[in-house]
């Protein structure tokens, strides 16, 4: 049986989805094991974690594209929530210069919103969010079926090979809730 170039996310609450409550509603943690990861499943380009646990590395791409997906359902209506990738760079980062990522977001039916990030020059071990202020509404009209918040960090414009980034979680939070506790 070949093996998949690209990796499949693992989607079991409890192991790589963790939901925590905080005032103003719910945390969602997703683990990288949870997430779609193109050439994920070639370790050439990525290292990807065996368990539920630890993070994703990137060795080398030329086209970044992490996804996943939350249904809506488990999100509260009428609520303002922030999407982030939490990431490092590695020392040996490379390729990020003049190459900005971009974080986008489609809630149910709706429009994509993204917001792009410089992370070219970040201090390396020093975990960090990309971007700091995406934001969506749950409106109750967008809870219908099977819908979902769908999100992906995406670099796949300029085409420069490009490594060094680790992918830690995406945090899915309420906006007047806190950040992601140690």
């Amino acid at each position: 049986m070949a093996s998949q170039s690209h990796q499949k996310g693992s989607r079991d609450f409890g192991k790589t989805i963790i939901e925590r409550m905080v005032p103003g509603g719910n945390v969602f943690q997703i683990k990288p094991k949870a997430l779609d990861i193109i050439w994920g499943g070639d370790p050439r380009y990525w290292k990807v974690p065996d368990s539920d646990e630890g993070s994703a590395e990137l060795l080398q791409v030329c086209w970044l594209e992490v996804s996943g997906w939350l249904e809506l359902s488990k999100l509260a209506r009428d609520t303002t929530y922030k999407v982030n990738f939490k990431v490092s760079m590695k020392p040996d980062a490379f390729g990020w210069s003049g190459s900005p990522v971009y974080l986008m977001a489609k809630v149910g039916g709706n429009k994509f919103i993204w917001k792009s990030a410089n992370i070219s020059g970040k201090q390396p071990g020093v975990e960090f969010s990309i971007p700091e202020d995406l934001k969506f509404t749950v409106k109750g009209a967008d809870v219908t079926g099977d819908a979902k918040l769908n999100f992906g960090l995406y670099e796949i414009w300029r085409g420069r090979w490009k490594g060094g980034l680790v992918i830690h979680e995406v945090e899915i939070s309420p906006e007047s809730g806190p950040a992601t506790a140690s």
